[in-house]
């Protein structure tokens, strides 16, 4: 695999332009829509769920490289939830320097979100500058959203970019439906950046948004909301076939909604949800035709959640997991592929009765089975259709079947 090199003075930058940006903002904040307090639903098996649904890192890193593209996945995380990831992101490079895309990123495992996107409109002024404006249009233009960025180098090799969006910008001139009133409006700002390297990627993802208010006097509604996220990967190829990786996830949420007149239970919560991710993985080929995707995963996901109008009901959620997982990958051929993969793990489950502060706790092993095959269109650089069948290790006798999930990618 060949990486382009870099001037190290790029990563100097980014680095000092990232120190500068944490000096100024005190916190980070995002608000992607959802104005919904969902009660906790993840049960202990879950992130050994998700992962077992995440592309994995060769696909990953095949898709950060890729300038266009689209892919998804998801699966069962108990009777009535479902994981979810979609990616998209197109861009046709116009004459004058411009360029049209549109992008979108959405997840959801552990509350219900809309499904966002934007579209950008750029202008290359300089061969390592582009300059834009991005926006997501709206039938309804009290929920558009308007910004622009600048990207200093080119997002396919290291580049550093920064990104504001004014979210539902015109929400109070423009809402002829009730007398709800937003203030202040988020306005979301963005830096993200990558660096490569000979056998090195770093990459960094870091959103703030002023924190927002929605208002309904009529309703007597009153929601708040905010968010922190973070993520940084560093990798590593450690010789021309593998490569060594370690990622970090985190993000920090708190919600208010109290709406005076509603009998309704959801109506009248306060909600604090913080998740920490940790991933250190290896990749590379064992023989001919054989690939191994190995690593270790830790997660920690907390869930306070204050039932206002009965505190008895009230209740912090917290989960501990650390697994080992394994995947192992035959191609037959161009056109097919078989893959199994193995996750085990130790989970640490507990609820906090936030009334009397007594607590249940539910502890122990946990294990899964994967058994996938893959439908590709490699002669023409196309996608990949994944179908997943998984196995319950830990409890076999009783529930040996766990469901399925697809899986698709493609690349640009």
């Amino acid at each position: 695999m060949e990486i382009r090199r870099t001037n190290p003075s790029q990563l100097l930058l980014s680095f000092f332009l990232l120190i500068f940006l944490s000096g100024i903002s005190k916190d980070l904040h995002a608000f992607d829509g959802a104005t919904n307090v969902d009660a906790f639903h993840l049960n202990r098996e879950n992130f050994l769920d998700i992962q077992s649904y995440l592309f994995s890192a060769a696909q990953d890193r095949k898709w950060r490289r890729a300038e266009q593209g689209w892919r998804m996945t998801g699966g069962s995380l108990g009777l009535d939830l479902l994981f979810l990831k979609f990616q998209l992101k197109l861009i046709e490079q116009l004459s004058r320097g411009f360029s049209a895309s549109v992008r979108m990123d959405h997840e959801e495992f552990y509350e219900r979100k809309p499904l966002n996107f934007e579209i950008e409109v750029g202008w290359q002024a300089s061969s390592k500058v582009t300059l834009g404006i991005a926006g997501q249009p709206q039938f309804d233009k009290r929920n558009a959203d308007y910004g622009a960025f600048i990207t200093l180098g080119d997002r396919q090799e290291s580049f550093l970019r920064l990104h504001q969006l004014r979210q539902n910008l015109f929400y109070n001139e423009k809402n002829l439906y009730d007398q709800s009133t937003q203030d202040p409006h988020p306005i979301e700002n963005q830096v993200e950046g990558t660096w490569l390297g000979d056998d090195w990627e770093f990459g960094f993802k870091w959103t703030e948004s002023l924190p927002m208010k929605l208002l309904d006097p009529t309703l007597a509604l009153n929601f708040s909301h905010e968010e922190t996220q973070q993520q940084l990967l560093i990798e590593h190829q450690w010789n021309p076939d593998w490569t060594l990786g370690w990622q970090w996830k985190k993000f920090r949420s708190e919600k208010y909604r109290e709406v005076t007149i509603s009998p309704d239970p959801s109506d009248h919560r306060y909600q604090e949800a913080s998740w920490s991710q940790q991933i250190l993985q290896a990749d590379g080929p064992l023989a001919q035709d054989w690939y191994l995707n190995a690593g270790l995963r830790y997660d920690m996901f907390r869930h306070h959640l204050l039932q206002l109008n009965a505190v008895n009901e009230s209740e912090e959620n917290t989960i501990y997991s650390y697994q080992w997982f394994g995947s192992m990958r035959q191609l037959l051929g161009n056109e097919t592929a078989w893959e199994t993969g193995i996750y085990l793990g130790q989970v640490d489950k507990s609820i906090i009765n936030l009334n009397d502060f007594s607590k249940e706790e539910d502890r122990g092993p946990e294990g899964k089975l994967r058994i996938s095959w893959e439908v590709r269109n490699d002669y023409v650089g196309g996608g990949a259709l994944m179908f997943t069948s998984t196995w319950n290790l830990d409890n076999f006798a009783n529930d040996f079947w766990d469901g399925g999930n697809v899986t698709y990618q493609r690349t640009l």
